[in-house]
């Protein structure tokens, strides 16, 4: 593995410092895990946690599932009926 520079390690140990404040504290500091999800909206530490998966990306992983096994269906009865002659 690639060793890291100078400035990478001290923001390794900056950052690791800070996890080790926010955990002997007991609670976090609002100021220091307040996020921005990039539309302007802040929320808390786990900003960039959602519930749930947005609503395009499971109707086209469905879609290809589907589309997927019927085209593997179809290879199968092409096979099968190839394989009768």
């Amino acid at each position: 593995m690639a060793e890291l520079t100078e400035s990478q390690n001290a923001a390794m140990a900056a950052i690791a410092r800070a996890a080790d404040e926010m955990a002997h504290s007991g609670q976090v500091d609002s100021k220091k895990a307040d996020w921005n999800d990039g539309a302007g909206r802040s929320s808390g530490v786990l900003g960039f946690v959602e519930d749930r998966a947005p609503r395009g990306l499971v109707l086209r992983v469905f879609l290809y599932v589907a589309v997927g096994h019927v085209f593997a269906a179809f290879i199968y009865l092409l096979f099968t009926l190839g394989g009768e002659g």
